[in-house]
């Protein structure tokens, strides 16, 4: 008989970015299955309202944590929570688009900050108390970015990257362990950040996906797989530019973002 989440992770997960987007959904999927939540986002208002929904929906226990990760104050108030932690997912991301000589430095490092460095940090702490126990999983949100060349993304790309390669060395790292590593690798998503971005993503052949499903394709790969891909589109586009010489991939990339980025921005 299949183990339940319970069995498997125990009783708490913790999702970073856990009230808008991808992360309030995998929240709600995961309170679903019965774990409990301890949501972690900056604005304490909405993170008290989704925790509400989320036990008077499912009927588990909740708590926020009201913490910037793009600073090291937030990621140290993650990391002395009592609370057993048996899945870790650092969903919170941050991305900022444009030609990349005028791009704020202190907008790019604050990518650099969330995106690597929060992730990096709550991982490495987590790990150690899931292989003492010797269970446990990670759900890691990279990004399609993550796995091709992406100009006027190039810094958000570089740290998508980072994620998808810290996930898939710890999948075969901490699997024979007891851990489950996955990284979700979504294309396009309808999500606040997709929509307040700038990009006129319309010209270009991406379509955006419902997160729900994206959140759905995570969790059952949790375990199963090193990488998730949601969607047939995103799959046959990672195939692509992955068997394109480098120059091309490159090439076809920048032009279809160049489509769709916002003119003043290059």
């Amino acid at each position: 008989m299949a183990k339940t989440f319970k069995e498997k992770y125990g009783d708490w997960a913790l999702i970073t970015g856990a009230t808008s987007g991808i992360g309030a959904e995998l929240a709600d999927q995961l309170a679903a299955k019965g774990l409990n939540i301890v949501l972690v986002a900056r604005k304490e208002g909405e993170l008290r309202d989704h925790a509400e929904r989320l036990a008077s929906k499912h009927g588990v226990q909740t708590e926020i944590m009201p913490a910037d990760l793009a600073t090291a104050e937030g990621i140290a108030k993650v990391k002395a929570t009592e609370i057993e932690i048996g899945l870790l997912v650092p969903a919170a991301g941050l991305e900022v688009n444009g030609a990349f000589e005028k791009t704020s430095y202190e907008a790019e490092l604050k990518v650099l900050q969330l995106n690597v460095t929060a992730t990096f940090e709550l991982a490495h702490h987590f790990s150690r108390s899931m292989v003492a126990r010797g269970r446990g999983g990670m759900l890691f949100v990279a990004s399609l970015s993550g796995q091709m060349p992406n100009p006027y993304f190039a810094n958000y790309a570089g740290t998508k990257a980072y994620v998808m390669n810290l996930g898939a060395s710890l999948y075969g790292e901490l699997g024979p362990k007891g851990v489950d590593v996955t990284v979700l690798s979504p294309g396009l998503t309808a999500t606040a950040m997709v929509a307040d971005n700038g990009m006129e993503w319309a010209k270009t052949p991406m379509v955006a996906m419902d997160p729900k499903l994206v959140a759905a394709m995570a969790i059952d790969g949790l375990g199963k797989r090193p990488v998730t891909v949601p969607g047939l589109r995103n799959k046959i586009m990672v195939a692509a530019m992955r068997f394109s010489p480098l120059r091309l991939a490159v090439k076809m990339s920048e032009k279809m973002v160049r489509n769709a980025i916002n003119p003043e921005k290059i």
